[in-house]
């Protein structure tokens, strides 16, 4: 407390004036942390505010497997709304980075802007803990401090689910290529679209399990009347791969003018593999450049030093003599 006083007075220069914005800061930050507080616990043991949540989210009646939100959940949600941007839900750049990172919740993107907004605030209040700790700091480097501990609290949930969204693209496009085979044997084998899409996704259900998760979502759509098209367009909207969205337009474009859909998935196969090829040749290709910084900065010195060493430490032995 005696080093933030002792701050505030080196910028105002009033030693009265700093002792009355110091207990008025403290004041106005504890009225408003009480009634943060109280809105939230209200909001969240008040049962008919959680009755009208749940409805919300579809979750009236619970399944088996399924588990109510929890009240950290609730509390991320109702705070995300208040905060809400006006984005549309179903359009918006931050909906499609949640659903490629695997969010696909209704409350998702509420849970993503609350934890945007608040985890700067926790880390600040966490800074300014720290402060008295540090000796002899100056007061812009406590204000770049607490500028720091913002900025990191604003980018780090970004920074987390665009992490996450690569990694599952990457699972996704290394599954694609085996479900692909899979899906072919089952259209051969006299299956229909949707019971081959079903048959894939119980197979692949232990071993990816991600992509297993969307195969089944799309045949959930198909059973719930939606058109094989268009639940195969939602597909490639969740995953984000070109290779899905490859497949889509393929199958669309079998399934409006009648042709095989076996011949359409095998020759897709092949082109595929012929990708998959030439991705492998690319990186192969690039495996010289990317050698010659290891080789600059790991091996050429140990390579100088053996080499040239010997004969360096006679010259200094030769011209210490002299």
């Amino acid at each position: 407390m005696d080093y933030l006083l002792s701050l505030i007075n080196g910028v105002v220069g009033d030693e009265e004036l700093a002792r009355l914005l110091f207990v008025g800061a403290i004041g106005l930050s504890a009225v408003l942390a009480a009634a943060t507080l109280i809105v939230l616990v209200n909001g969240l043991r008040d049962p008919m505010q959680r009755r009208l949540v749940q409805l919300k989210r579809g979750q009236a009646g619970l399944a088996p497997g399924q588990r109510p939100p929890s009240p950290l959940q609730l509390m991320l949600e109702r705070v995300g709304q208040r905060f809400d941007t006006g984005e549309d839900a179903k359009t918006s750049a931050t909906r499609t980075l949640l659903t490629h990172a695997g969010y696909r919740s209704p409350s998702a993107l509420q849970v993503y802007w609350a934890v945007r907004l608040l985890l700067p605030l926790v880390l600040v209040g966490l800074a300014f803990l720290v402060l008295p700790l540090i000796p002899k700091l100056s007061l812009e480097k406590s204000i770049l401090l607490l500028s720091l501990a913002a900025g990191i609290g604003w980018l780090v949930p970004a920074i987390y689910v665009d992490k996450r969204k690569e990694a599952r693209m990457r699972t996704l496009r290394a599954a694609f290529p085996d479900a692909l085979d899979l899906m072919v044997v089952c259209v051969e084998s006299g299956l229909a679209l949707p019971q081959a899409i079903e048959r894939v996704a119980d197979e692949m259900a232990v071993s990816q399990a991600e992509l297993a998760e969307e195969l089944a979502l799309v045949n959930a759509e198909i059973r719930a009347g939606i058109p094989s098209t268009e639940a195969l367009k939602h597909l490639a909207d969740r995953t984000g791969l070109d290779d899905v969205q490859g497949l889509v337009s393929l199958l669309a474009q079998s399934i409006r003018f009648g042709t095989s859909v076996a011949d359409t998935l095998r020759i897709y196969a092949d082109e595929f593999r012929d990708r998959r090829t030439q991705a492998a040749e690319e990186q192969a290709a690039k495996i010289g450049t990317k050698l010659i910084f290891p080789l600059i900065f790991c091996l050429w010195p140990s390579f100088f030093l053996v080499a040239i060493g010997p004969a360096l430490v006679g010259v200094l032995r030769t011209f210490g003599k002299l």
